[in-house]
Order: structure tokens, then C-alpha cells, then sequence
């Protein structure tokens, strides 16, 4: 699949800057993470098929709402059911998605709607699709889950957190740990997401892959000569050149790109021409080029050196080194985190912990997240090995692949 700065639609941006600049600009599309829509609707679903599992009720027990913007009274945040912040709540709820246009995230909101309606109809499926008060009492739910496709700064999270711990009835039944909460995305940032976990209601919050953001996917010159072309470009200055809250975040659905993206993208400014207009992606080509196990090979040939990579990760052995490499090269960089690892290597956060896990078996990493003298001595041996031949073969007797990292 092509970079995305090599697709047409990115040249016709790339256009917008004067010739001596379209390299850097080149380097910012190529570290956006692209998402698919299958791949986005798998791994919610994969997500979804985790809590359902803990249920054990015959009975739905699951709770899915999409996330959404919660109603205000001078900037006060109401509750999610309306007139429940006293007694017994009763009703039948609020509609899945929000009919006013202006409040939802370039259509992510519908997205999330329609995926929660389809799991909802299989029958296997423990789980309700934006119950009142009347079904969460009828059906004893368990667990109460919003489904949001990313969490950025975590606010709009947060604000449907604090409805729904305004509801009178919802908090009774937490105080009796009847009830609990869930918040699952695809992706976030590792301070969004530590945001969401810190809320009063605790929730449990589980992601597929974390995302990159500018100040950590690139570094020296690079990071200068990025940030100084989000302030520069487009001409109107924007009030957050890195995105609400300056986030920076680097990754776009094939439905969308969030508000904590660069201005850059999606900003209008005279004869700017926008990559996203609006933030919505429905005139690029990301569904047909999102694919991440090329992503993740075009990082092993960028950090790693190896050029076949795709030829290494359809061996499974080979997939666990590079992605152990990857790993121990993320943590020497700083990544103190699997969250950060995750976001860093652009590899699945069940994946990193794993790998992390194994690596500290093998002796590579100590449980504070730091490499040991022998995990620097394996990666920094990595370009002693011969991993950049064109015809690349993947001989053991090259590697130091101890026995606790090797597959089952």
C-alpha cells in the first residue's frame, strides 16, 4: 500500500507549501496512523467480546452507549437522564445519536452508533443499545460501557461520566456494586486516557493501539522543523496549531480525524487547501490504503534497518524479534510506559504488554520499564546483524533469541 504522502489527494496538499518545505511536510503525513474501517470495527468488537465475556449472565448485562455531548445549564453539566438527579429514575432514555449536527465529531458518533445497534442484534451478545432507566432496571445490567472511537484530552468522556453519575438511581446502584463502568476505544492518549481512569466513577478503560502524537514520534531537527511548520502553515494562525489542548495527535479513520490533530490538516485559511476538510476524511483514500501490518513493517525498516521486513513479520518467530526489538528500542528512547511503547511502535497495546512481559523474563527490561545491560546489548547490536540485505533470510543463528521469548 502507498505512503500517504504519496497518494494524489495528499499531493494536492503537499502543494500548498513552498518547495524547500514539502519534506518535512511529507515526514507528518507518513507517522499519521491510518485506520480502516474493518480493522476499526474488529477491534471494538474484540473489545466489546472481553467484557461481555466477565458477565457470565444469561441475561443482557451490558450497557453500550456511543459517546456523545451531554447537555449543559451554564456550562453545568446535567444528568444523562434528564430529571433523574433525584428519586427513583424511570424512562425510556435518549436517543443513540445526537440530532444536532454541530456536536458530532465528523459523523465518529453515528459510526459508533451503528456499531453498537449490529452487536447489539446478535443474539450471542449480552448487551442493550442506549437503554432508559426502565431497561438497565428490567434487564439488571452490570456493566454500563461508552464506546468512543478515540480519547483525546478525555473531556467529552469525562462530561458523560459526570451525567451519569448525576443520575440518583445509577449512583444507588453503584454504591450496592451492582453497577460498574467501562469506557473502550480504539485508540487515545496515554494523558486522555489516564484522565478518563481518574474520573470518581473509576472506569475500566481498554484501547486497541495507543496513538502517536507529535512531541513523541519525532525528536531533534525533526520535531523542530514539525512544530514549526504547523505554527507557520496555514496563514490564518490558529488557537491550537497541534489540535484542542495542543495534543498533536497523528492518527485518522477512515471516518474522521479528531480535534487534537493538527490545525494543518483540516484548517481553512484563504487558498488553503485542507487535507481533511472539516475534519472528515470522505474524500481521501484511507480505507484503501490503511493496512498496519504495513505501517508496522515500514517501522521496522525505518528503526530496525530491516528492509524485508514484511517478509520477517509472516514468520512468527520473526514477528516476535522485530516486535521485541521495536519494543527495547521504544524504552531505550524513553517510553517509560506500554501505553507510550504502544504509541511509539504503532503496535497493539495487548501485543507490547505481552512482549514486555517476555522481555523481562529474558532479562532485556526491569519492571520499572528500563532496559538492563543486556537489553542494551541486543539492540544496540541490531545493525551488527545482517538484517538489511534486498533478499532477506532470517537465520536463528544470527539472532540472541532467548527461550523465554520465543512463541509457545
Amino acid at each position: 500500500m502507498a505512503e500517504l504522502s504519496k497518494t494524489s489527494f495528499a499531493q494536492t496538499w503537499l502543494g500548498n507549501f513552498p518547495p524547500q518545505d514539502r519534506y518535512t511536510a511529507s515526514l507528518l503525513l507518513d507517522r499519521i496512523m491510518l485506520i480502516g474501517a474493518s480493522e476499526f470495527f474488529a477491534a471494538i468488537t474484540k473489545q466489546l467480546d472481553r467484557i461481555e465475556r466477565e458477565c457470565q449472565s444469561a441475561q443482557p448485562c451490558l450497557a453500550l452507549y456511543a459517546e456523545r455531548e451531554i447537555e449543559k445549564c451554564n456550562y453545568d453539566v446535567m444528568p444523562f437522564f434528564p430529571k433523574t438527579d433525584k428519586g427513583r429514575a424511570t424512562g425510556d432514555g435518549i436517543p443513540p445519536v445526537s440530532v444536532d449536527p454541530k456536536k458530532q465529531d465528523v459523523g465518529s458518533e453515528g459510526i459508533v452508533a451503528t456499531l453498537i445497534s449490529k452487536y447489539c442484534k446478535v443474539p450471542e451478545n449480552h448487551a442493550i443499545s442506549h437503554p432508559g432507566p426502565d431497561a438497565l432496571r428490567e434487564n439488571r445490567v452490570r456493566k454500563i460501557v461508552i464506546v468512543t472511537d478515540f480519547v483525546g484530552s478525555g473531556r467529552r468522556v469525562g462530561e458523560m461520566l459526570d451525567a451519569l453519575a448525576l443520575v440518583a438511581s445509577i449512583q444507588s446502584w453503584r454504591s450496592y456494586g451492582l453497577l460498574d463502568f467501562h469506557v473502550v476505544c480504539y485508540s487515545g492518549t496515554e494523558w486522555g486516557l489516564c484522565n478518563v481512569r481518574r474520573h470518581s466513577l473509576r472506569p475500566k478503560v481498554s484501547f486497541h493501539i495507543a496513538c502517536p502524537v507529535i512531541n513523541e514520534a519525532f525528536s531533534g531537527d525533526e520535531l523542530g522543523a514539525i512544530k514549526l511548520l504547523c505554527k507557520t502553515y496555514p496563514g490564518k494562525r490558529s488557537r491550537y496549531p497541534f489540535g484542542f489542548n495542543d495534543t498533536g495527535s497523528l492518527i485518522a479513520f477512515s471516518h474522521g480525524i479528531p480535534n487534537n490533530a493538527p490545525a494543518i490538516l483540516h484548517s481553512h485559511s484563504g487558498s488553503w487547501k485542507p487535507l481533511f476538510p472539516g475534519r472528515s476524511t470522505a474524500s481521501s483514500e484511507i480505507d484503501r490504503i490503511a493496512d498496519s501490518s504495513e505501517m508496522l513493517a515500514r517501522n521496522s525498516e525505518r528503526v530496525l534497518g530491516v528492509r524485508a521486513a514484511r517478509n520477517v513479520l509472516k514468520d512468527s518467530e520473526g514477528e516476535l524479534w522485530t516486535h521485541a526489538m521495536l519494543v527495547l528500542d521504544a524504552i531505550r528512547s524513553g517510553a517509560k510506559t506500554p501505553t507510550k511503547v504502544s504509541a511509539l511502535t504503532q503496535i497493539p497495546i495487548e501485543r507490547v504488554e505481552e512482549v514486555i512481559a517476555l522481555s523481562q523474563t529474558a532479562g532485556w527490561v526491569t519492571p520499572k520499564q528500563t532496559l538492563t545491560r543486556m537489553g542494551r546489548r541486543e539492540i544496540c547490536g541490531i545493525r551488527r546483524y545482517d538484517l538489511i540485505d534486498e533478499e532477506f533470510a532470517f537465520p536463528e543463528s544470527h539472532l540472541y533469541f532467548p527461550s523465554q521469548l520465543r512463541a509457545p
